[in-house]
């Protein structure tokens, strides 16, 4: 199911404000701009290899839900430019990166144009509430088939691709799955503006 402009808005208010968790983020343009000192993503490369078993793609059909193990190759044959979010299941997370998710929701990008990967760590999440963040995950599958949703139980993301337990990533990717920009945690104004710019520049 492909995303209309308008479905495409009410899917990230829906995203924002019932799962809690944010949609989009990304990173203003710079040479080997990684997420830690580490240098673990760097730009022009594949991402890190990142298999999630404890967890993984949430798939609906009909009645049925399950969550099949998920691998970071098939990052590499979308064909369009993608955004890769690795977030905390808070609140806090969502808020990093708000002016970003706003600024996101005007352009009304479709599914056409962007591919999206919300995949969702329960590190620091409690035990009652891991239940209602799945819950949230799969009702907003249902409402949006093309937008990938996986879940990591473990948190297994964290150390692989060297992001912070309690924080908000998202990497920019070109069609090839290729690292372009990536950040963990707040973005400055600058960094939203140029971010959109460059996400705009990929789809051409």
């Amino acid at each position: 199911m492909k995303l209309t402009r308008l479905s495409y808005f009410a899917y990230v208010v829906t995203v924002t404000t019932l799962f809690q968790t944010a949609v989009f983020a990304a990173q203003q343009p710079g040479a080997g701009m990684t997420i830690k000192e580490d240098r673990l993503l760097e730009t022009g490369r594949s991402l890190p290899l990142l298999d999630i078993l404890s967890g993984g793609e949430i798939s609906v059909s009909d009645s049925s839900v399950t969550e099949k193990p998920w691998s970071s190759k098939s990052l590499e044959s979308k064909g369009k430019v993608q955004l890769v979010q690795y977030l905390a299941a808070s609140f806090g997370a969502v808020r990093q990166n708000k002016p970003f998710t706003d600024a996101l929701i005007e352009k009304h990008y479709t599914s056409d144009q962007l591919d999206t990967t919300i995949i969702v760590h329960m590190e620091n999440t409690m035990s009652f509430a891991k239940g209602f963040v799945v819950d949230r995950m799969v009702k907003n599958k249902v409402k949006h088939q093309s937008i990938n949703f996986v879940i990591d139980h473990n948190g297994v993301g964290l150390q692989r691709w060297g992001m912070k337990n309690k924080s908000f990533a998202v990497i920019v990717l070109d069609a090839s799955g290729k690292v372009l920009f990536a950040k963990d945690g707040p973005l400055s104004e600058i960094e939203v503006e140029s971010t959109i710019k460059l996400i705009e520049q990929q789809m051409m």
